[in-house]
């Protein structure tokens, strides 16, 4: 009895998953798409946009912008440690409380 109802089930598993491996045509999502313009106008497109300053820019998209200095790394640095001295007195912080 026990080996019948193995065979039933090993058979109905069988018979269902030939009914779940049904296939269906698949249908490309670009399948009915027509071109209005070849690839080269697109192009060409773009480039005029980017000469003339017109090129739209998404929010999450920012301009290379590359900025260049008059002076020398080590100059900033001779700044930056001028501009800090005394103006951070650490031991007087409420931070370390005095």
């Amino acid at each position: 009895m026990h080996a019948k109802q193995l065979i039933a089930v090993a058979a109905f598993l069988a018979a269902a998953g030939a009914a779940l491996a049904q296939q269906t045509e698949y249908v490309a999502a670009d399948a009915n798409f027509v071109a209005g313009k070849t690839r080269a106008e697109v192009v060409a497109e773009v480039q005029q946009a980017q000469a003339d300053g017109t090129l739209a820019v998404r929010d999450d998209q920012y301009p290379v912008m590359v900025a260049g200095s008059q002076r020398s790394r080590d100059e900033v640095r001779a700044e930056a440690r001028q501009a800090g001295q005394g103006r951070f007195p650490f031991h007087s912080s409420v931070y370390f409380g005095s």
